[in-house]
């Protein structure tokens, strides 16, 4: 019996065992099935799950007094560890559930996941030591890896068409920005006598999530038919059968293959620049939660709670920058309709909100830098946080919208080796840089140092303009998923491995 591995094909030249006279459907049949309804339904618990987890990844930032005072904590490397560590679980967790999930479903990686993040942020409340609290806070990371690397290919399951998939992904990025903003302003307000309050705040939220996750239906097509199959096996074992289905036998090798298809995706061109450029501002985002304190406490003088305040301009910006996506959306769709050769191309669909997206970036951080003395109102350099927002939001939504569209089946591993690569690098930086950084250089040129090295990367969305046909073309992932689509339309059954 030939099986791809890979791709999950049955050759039809290859010897199979009849199981089922079960109708096989191809993943677009599966999503029109579902109500509007129903899809909104999938989408409102995933990005609501996904605000929850970001939500606890800044979580102590906020409350950082009370907790260093309680855990008699004094280094100034130390300080950052809380968030640095929920970063490192970000590397583990994306590399297990994202496979995963193509190969047994989106439903019970997200229920494990959830389960995980819930359990462990009740535990951080009850924390007996610092180096008990970062492991659970390591933990807490690892059950928080699925909404961020999974919904990707859930939004695939359910959206065949690009536009509501663009909007959802729009979605999931507003809350994986604005959900991190919100966590120290909470643990500012709720944390500044007793540090448990803030996990108490998320589990209040996590219980609201959780009779929405229990609810939710599974959505991968090939899932859904094995469950098919096997339930006409048990009632129809003897009857003619009509299509010819093999599901292979467990094999350690092949889970091997998928397990670590999260990290071979990372040697594909388009996956490996996203990565790289998305990574930057992603380190400079959580950066800014050690930094914010240093810049707004130490030179305006404000409490933990009113500091956390100055996230709020990112917030906004964000939303600002949803604002630009839907417009570019209905700009493209209606370029598309009266037929401008440009808009056919498939990465004007996306990428130049990502051209538009790195230069603000940039300028938030020299806005920031030159604007924070207190001889200028605090004001100003909070304003910053506007660009920063807009900037973040554009490059986060159109690359990561642009892996999904270009890798569909396989967007899960995508974005996985996304979150993957740059957590690694942000849990090392994040606590060995802040401080230093700020200290050593000052707001200003620590600033400027930052966006010099902004305006460096800000190439790689046009590049991927001029050169992404070709990269996709010699995409051996690509390839496979086009053997995918030709095999699924001539009635072959894709089989989750």
């Amino acid at each position: 019996m030939a099986v791809d591995i890979e791709s999950g094909i049955v050759s039809k030249g290859s010897e199979v065992h009849v199981v089922s006279t079960a109708p096989i459907r191809t993943p677009f049949e599966v999503a029109a099935g579902m109500s509007t309804a129903r899809k909104l339904f999938i989408s409102t618990t995933v990005i609501l799950l996904n605000f929850n987890v970001t939500l606890g990844s800044s979580l102590p930032s906020g409350a950082g007094p009370t907790l260093n005072a309680h855990f008699g904590v004094t280094s100034e490397l130390q300080k950052p560890l809380p968030v640095a560590i929920f970063l490192v679980g970000y590397i583990f967790g994306p590399i297990i559930f994202a496979p995963l999930s193509e190969s047994y479903g989106r439903r019970p990686v997200f229920l494990i996941s959830f389960s995980i993040y819930t359990a462990f942020t009740l535990a951080c409340a009850f924390a007996p030591s610092w180096p008990t609290f970062l492991f659970f806070r390591f933990m807490l990371g690892c059950g928080a890896a699925a909404p961020q690397t999974v919904s990707g290919g859930l939004f695939c399951d359910i959206y065949p068409d690009l536009r509501p998939r663009g909007m959802a992904m729009t979605m999931l990025g507003l809350t994986s920005n604005v959900g991190p903003l919100v966590g120290p302003i909470i643990s500012g307000f709720t944390s500044t006598r007793v540090w448990q309050w803030q996990f108490w705040c998320a589990l209040i939220l996590a219980g609201i999530n959780w009779p929405m996750l229990l609810l939710m239906p599974e959505t991968f097509a090939p899932v859904l038919n094995s469950r098919a199959i096997k339930n006409t096996q048990n009632e129809q074992t003897h009857q003619p059968t009509t299509s010819s289905v093999v599901k292979a036998p467990f094999s350690l090798r092949e889970q091997a293959i998928t397990l670590t298809r999260p990290i071979r995706i990372l040697s594909e061109p388009l996956v490996f620049f996203t990565d790289l450029f998305i990574l930057y501002q992603y380190v400079i985002f959580f950066l800014y939660f050690g930094a914010y304190p240093v810049i707004f406490r130490g030179t305006y003088s404000m409490s933990n709670g009113v500091s956390a305040l100055m996230f709020i301009p990112t917030g906004i910006g964000a939303v600002i920058a949803i604002l630009i996506f839907v417009a570019w959306d209905r700009f493209h769709r209606r370029s598309v309709e009266i037929g401008k050769p440009w808009a056919l191309q498939e990465e004007y669909r996306r990428l130049p909100l990502a051209c538009l997206g790195g230069p603000l970036f940039a300028l938030s951080e020299f806005w920031l830098g030159w604007a924070a003395r207190p001889s200028i109102h605090w004001a100003v350099p909070a304003l910053s946080g506007i660009p920063l927002g807009i900037g973040i939001d554009l490059t986060f939504l159109a690359l990561n919208n642009y892996l999904t569209d270009a890798y569909d089946i396989y967007s899960a591993s995508a974005l996985a080796s996304s979150v993957f690569t740059r957590n690694i690098l942000a849990a090392i930086l994040i606590p060995l840089t802040t401080y230093p950084l700020y200290e050593n250089l000052g707001t200003n040129w620590a600033c400027t140092l930052l966006g010099c090295m902004c305006l460096i990367l800000t190439p790689i969305p046009f590049a991927f303009i001029r050169w992404g046909p070709a990269m996709r073309r010699r995409s051996s992932f690509c390839q496979q998923l086009a053997r995918v689509k030709d095999r699924d339309e001539v009635g072959n059954l894709v089989v989750p491995v």
